[in-house]
């Protein structure tokens, strides 16, 4: 499994994808993944192949359907679980498990979808209203795992959730802090800001905020209308490069405030955010 180090001068990179895909999905993600998108299998079959081709250290699997209705649980949860029975017996590369952050259907799908692990993972998010439950359902399994603690950009909350977490006994070294930011031109100085200052705590002696910094690069980038729309003059250039300069321009911020773990939504992101950090740290 992944070992996370805030210490190192190199972040880590995770390729993501969804297993719902919505009609709110960027064209320039539905044409780089194409027919596989319709397979959640065939899909990280072929995101296990371009990781390795891009340089990203560990895939996430994003379960990303919101709470359905009582009726439709089940089947959902099947289907779930189906799906990472599937992906476990191919998986040859670290994994995350990353839940939709609506916290109660979190915690049912967790608690389905852990019967069924057979390696440690990655679990994204916990969060202040499910921590003790998720923290609960990851020992069924017996494996042990890494937790992203998720609060809403507040150092305070920030430290407060990590020691509720290590009071349950998970260990300061497996835990990973999700400030929860935004992308370019929608709020990223705010994270930007909190990242900087959970560093300095850390360089302060802070035991409690000394642990790895994860952002979700990807998810927020492909959430602005700029990333998504042909709706804009040709001053803007064409999509399916803009896109990925939304992503880019988004990592590299919260790289620069001090961010360890990168996830991101397009592969060619990855490749180029590691030729230029690495092209950086050796000269």
């Amino acid at each position: 499994m992944l070992e996370f180090n805030c210490k190192a001068k190199q972040s880590v990179f995770g390729l993501e994808i969804p297993i719902i895909i919505s009609n709110n999905y960027s064209p320039v993600l539905k044409d780089f993944w194409g027919d596989e998108l319709s397979d959640p299998c065939a899909l990280f079959k072929k995101a296990q192949d371009v990781a390795r081709d891009c340089g990203a250290e560990f895939l996430s699997l994003y379960f990303n359907a919101l709470e359905p209705s009582d009726c439709e649980k089940k089947d959902l949860l099947n289907k779930y679980k189906n799906i990472l029975e599937r992906v476990l017996k191919i998986c040859k590369i670290p994994l995350m498990i990353r839940l939709s952050a609506h916290a109660d259907w979190d915690i049912e799908t967790a608690n389905s979808l852990f019967e069924i692990l057979d390696r440690e993972v990655i679990i994204s998010p916990i969060q202040a209203a499910n921590y003790k439950e998720l923290i609960t359902a990851s020992r069924s399994t017996s494996f042990d795992h890494k937790f992203v603690m998720r609060t809403p950009i507040d150092i305070n909350l920030t430290k407060e959730l990590n020691i509720l977490s290590v009071d349950e006994g998970v260990k300061p070294g497996d835990i990973l802090i999700d400030p929860d930011m935004g992308c370019i031109g929608y709020g990223i100085d705010y994270g930007y800001s909190i990242i900087e200052r959970i560093c300095l705590a850390r360089e302060a002696g802070d035991k409690m905020l000394d642990m790895p910094i994860i952002v979700y690069a990807g998810e927020e980038a492909y959430r602005a209308k700029e990333t998504k729309s042909t709706d804009f003059s040709a001053a803007w250039g064409e999509l399916s490069e803009r896109a990925k300069m939304w992503e880019i321009s988004t990592a590299s911020s919260l790289i620069s405030a001090g961010a360890n773990v990168v996830v991101c939504w397009h592969p060619d992101v990855i490749k180029i955010l590691k030729s230029q950090y690495c092209e950086v740290s050796c000269h």
